[in-house]
């Protein structure tokens, strides 16, 4: 079907050759391009008939763009409840809005974090078990994209312990989407260096949060508390963070929980030429670092809430599996339970044809430590958290 306007009087006019080919409602061609309007009466017979004409190129790219936000806002309005499936959604949707963001691009920023902060929000809630394992599993994004997704999902789960009112919620979460923007095509670089930063680079990295904020504002964002948080996200208690070496009371608490959660995800995250640092390890080195470079209070609540085994941790049991947690554990009144696991790799190498769910809390399946298993075959991840 031809996408077509109708043409208006003042459009086409008398000894004009038509800079296209028009067209009756029916879309059958009633003159060709170039054909020379002779008189006033033709003009006038084929105005009342109803002149119609095909989008000119520009209005073909604007009527597109209308079209796809349309669409992209008809598929914001749906939740999904698989977390791994959220989080591709929500990959997605960050790096175009990343994209955009750096190309000068309008884009409607606070509309599209909301969006991304509610699915979080939504399988959070429904299962942060899985919403974890999403985080430490599967990375078929760049890591300019998981970094701050990965951060967004951590904020959610702290802030959630801190009793931050909703709006709060939102615009830290929106802040850890966007908090790298004035680095994003930097860090698609530094993910495969393995050379030392150059002083360009280091500079660049320096001055990163105030450049974002920049964009943010170009982009039509002015609420400052989300633009403080981005300007202070790293900074740090001790006051030797950057740009403006605040310390700690000083500090947004916004811009301390994404500074925690930033750096947790940054742990966790494989580069081009590392492996991700395993989640016991990583929560060890924050932990030492906690009243210096980090809040106190935040590290050990982000160890409460993520777990010293986090869903989605490969582990070794005492058996010899290999095995997956799959829940973390779970604090009560007289004692803490231990992390459910599901045995994936047997003692010999072999992988178990049927997934079984393990208690480590009884001494045959008790946890020795983490691992990095190297996986040949394809693993349903979400089956293991009854998605299929």
């Amino acid at each position: 079907m031809l996408e077509k306007v109708r043409i208006k009087p003042g459009e086409v006019t008398v000894g004009q050759k038509l800079p296209w080919p028009v067209y009756d409602v029916e879309e059958a061609l009633l003159l060709q391009e170039h054909t020379l309007i002779a008189s006033a009466k033709q003009l006038d017979i084929l105005l009342e008939k109803g002149l119609y004409r095909g989008l000119t190129e520009d209005e073909a790219q604007e009527q597109q763009k209308i079209k796809t936000q349309q669409e992209a806002a008809e598929k914001r309005k749906k939740v999904v409840d698989n977390p791994f499936d959220m989080k591709n959604s929500c990959a997605k949707e960050t790096e175009q809005l990343l994209k955009d963001l750096t190309s000068c691009i309008k884009t409607d920023v606070a509309e599209i974090t909301l969006h991304i902060s509610n699915q979080i929000r939504h399988c959070c809630q429904r299962n942060a078990n899985a919403t974890l394992a999403a985080v430490h599993l599967s990375e078929e994004f760049s890591y300019s994209v998981l970094h701050p997704l990965h951060t967004a999902i951590l904020c959610e789960l702290l802030m959630r312990r801190l009793n931050f009112d909703d709006e709060q919620k939102q615009t830290v979460m929106s802040a850890a989407l966007t908090m790298n923007v004035g680095m994003y095509e930097l860090q698609n670089q530094l993910f495969s260096q393995k050379e030392a930063l150059t002083e360009t680079q280091k500079k660049a990295i320096n001055e990163h949060p105030e450049k974002s904020v920049s964009i943010l504002k170009a982009a039509g964002i002015t609420d400052r508390h989300w633009l403080t948080i981005i300007n202070q996200h790293h900074e740090r208690i001790d006051g030797e963070g950057y740009p403006s070496k605040l310390d700690g009371k000083n500090i947004h608490q916004g811009a301390k929980v994404i500074a925690l959660a930033d750096m947790y995800s940054a742990m966790i995250t494989s580069r081009s030429y590392r492996k991700p640092i395993v989640a016991h390890k990583a929560l060890k080195d924050i932990f030492t670092k906690r009243g210096k470079s980090v809040d106190n209070k935040l590290t050990q609540l982000l160890i409460r809430e993520v777990g010293i085994y986090p869903p989605g941790s490969f582990v070794k049991l005492v058996n010899g599996d290999t095995a997956i947690v799959i829940k973390r554990a779970i604090s009560k009144k007289g004692g803490t339970t231990a992390p459910a696991v599901c045995s994936i790799i047997s003692p010999r190498g072999g992988f178990y044809e049927r997934l079984s769910t393990r208690d480590s809390g009884l001494d045959m399946y008790r946890i020795t430590g983490m691992c990095q298993p190297t996986i040949d075959e394809p693993i349903d991840y979400p089956k293991l958290w009854g998605y299929s």
